[in-house]
């Protein structure tokens, strides 16, 4: 394992050592503190011992695989935003592992570029929330963004609406005449 100093702590999660190596002198070059670990039987140790500000996790791994480790990551931090990074990331399981807690994913290869960004957004707590809309009226754009983020917050809560309210900085109220305005139902 290696560190280096830097304002933010990221641990970094594979077991390809040479792409922990490229991984981590990225980081460090911007600004980031990385933690390395290539035995992901280690990982719940090292969150105990240490905080970090974000995880880049891969998933197919020897010992635990990404998604094991996880739901056990969050259990320890909740608002620790881990982000996976693998192989096996597609857009199309991207539900499955947002549900499981994933902040974001990025597929392998990767950018640079792209990795940075997405531990940016992730160290500010700047959630993406993809929005593509399909007309001009303000009113329908406005539907649209809340409902984007009206189900991001109910999946971040696990669809409890007392927590999605105080997360949107609204009354439950609020939420459930919003949820039967835009035809939400669960």
């Amino acid at each position: 394992m290696a560190e280096t100093n830097g304002s933010k702590r990221i641990l970094v999660i594979d077991d390809d050592e040479k792409l922990l190596g490229i991984t981590e002198e990225l980081l460090a070059r911007h600004g980031y503190a990385p933690t390395t670990c290539h035995d992901s039987t280690r990982v719940v140790e090292l969150l105990k011992r240490q905080p970090f500000d974000a995880v880049l996790l891969d998933i197919r791994m020897p010992g635990f695989e990404g998604t094991d480790l996880l739901p056990l990551i969050k259990k320890l931090h909740t608002d620790l935003p881990v982000i996976l990074v693998s192989a096996y990331c597609d857009k199309t399981n991207a539900g499955y592992y947002h549900s499981l807690g994933a902040f974001d994913i990025i597929g392998k290869p990767f950018s640079h570029e792209v990795v940075l960004d997405t531990v940016g957004r992730a160290v500010n707590r700047q959630e993406h929330i993809p929005l593509v809309l399909t007309g001009l009226s303000l009113r329908s754009a406005r539907d649209q963004l809340y409902r984007k983020l009206i189900l991001a917050a109910l999946r971040k809560t696990d669809w409890n609406q007392v927590k999605a309210a105080e997360l949107l900085g609204v009354s439950r109220y609020c939420l459930i005449r919003w949820l039967k305005k835009l035809g939400i139902s669960y």
